[in-house]
């Protein structure tokens, strides 16, 4: 097998959209010992025919067809089948600047204990318009704190890291159905540094159709807890049931966590968050979406809690891990 420096991964479904813009952003790369692998998880749409265009066009891209099974199955197909030392992720609807495989590259040569790199990146809209710049801290310890306490943390995107820790930690776990990067990333922080470069990189596509966006929010928020909640009890020694559990145990765990969220208040919190952010964006100034925004928040009645959150963080999976600790192992 010849080995290259960096495996690009995308993982595509019915992704024809945006998908062209997607592949020339990585094909006009600055940096050129790549792999470029396409993972095809059963579209229905023009996606599987624009890849085998490009494919035949550009000898770096390995085209993967498969059933649907969902997002982190298809990256697991990819890194199992990567040639390269260090994966660069990218979401079919996204885009690199044109150096971000030479920054990233050049910095990991130069920190020979990061394992995990991210970036900042600029917000975009459907036209590909920049809405918003997000720079995010650069420190591990910092970065670590941004995943336990649910903080905002560099997209799926940016992410670059080492192949063969992916595959000890045994890649996304295919029981999250949101937040796999957030699971992957706390697998990873156990093994060795995280790092972000303070500068955009890639930039992230912002549309309703994203599975993100579905129901608000809320599912990615619960299994963004989810994987918390497994990162404390891993890191505390004691049983992880989304690696260890049977599925009737996964099943309980799940139905455990979703009913303390909802006692906890923080899904109604986060709706009201994310009320008042559509208040802002629809003003038609930054002075009135201001307004509108805090108007919101203060009728709300949880401004005060959204706010230190938003600061803060939430230690609430903390306290759910434990929780769940001494519910199966009452004699501690």
């Amino acid at each position: 097998m010849q080995y290259v420096e960096i495996s690009v991964l995308m993982s595509c479904h019915n992704a024809d959209r945006w998908l062209r813009e997607a592949i020339d952003s990585v094909l006009a790369q600055t940096f050129e010992d790549y792999e470029f692998m396409i993972v095809d998880d059963g579209s229905t749409d023009e996606t599987w025919k624009i890849i085998q265009s490009y494919r035949d066009r550009d000898e770096r891209i390995v085209a993967i067809s498969k059933n649907n099974t969902g997002l982190a199955d298809s990256l697991n197909v990819g890194i199992a089948h990567a040639r390269g030392k260090w994966i660069a992720r990218l979401d079919a609807d996204d885009l690199c600047e044109t150096k971000r495989l030479e920054e990233q590259m050049n910095f990991v040569r130069k920190h020979a204990d990061v394992i995990l790199l991210g970036t900042g990146f600029l917000e975009i809209d459907e036209n590909s318009r920049v809405i918003k710049r997000h720079i995010y801290p650069t420190n591990h310890q910092v970065l670590l704190r941004h995943l336990e306490r649910l903080q905002r943390f560099f997209p799926h995107s940016s992410a670059f890291y080492r192949s063969d820790t992916a595959r000890q930690v045994g890649g996304y776990n295919k029981r999250f159905h949101r937040a796999q990067d957030r699971r992957l990333w706390l697998e990873m922080s156990m093994r060795g540094q995280i790092a972000c470069l303070p500068i955009p990189l890639v930039r992230n596509r912002k549309h309703t159709a994203q599975i993100s966006n579905d129901d608000r929010g809320r599912r990615q928020l619960f299994y963004g807890s989810l994987a918390t909640i497994c990162h404390f009890m891993q890191k505390a020694g004691y049983k992880d049931p989304s690696v260890n559990g049977s599925e009737n145990e996964w099943n309980e765990f799940l139905s455990w966590v979703e009913k303390r969220i909802q006692e906890s208040g923080v899904f109604e919190r986060r709706s009201n968050w994310a009320n008042a952010r559509a208040l802002y964006f629809a003003a038609g100034n930054k002075l009135a979406g201001a307004f509108s925004f805090g108007t919101a928040l203060l009728q709300s009645g949880y401004a005060n809690a959204l706010i230190r959150e938003r600061f803060f963080g939430s230690c609430l999976p903390q306290r759910l891990a434990w929780e769940w600790i001494e519910r199966s192992h009452p004699t501690l």
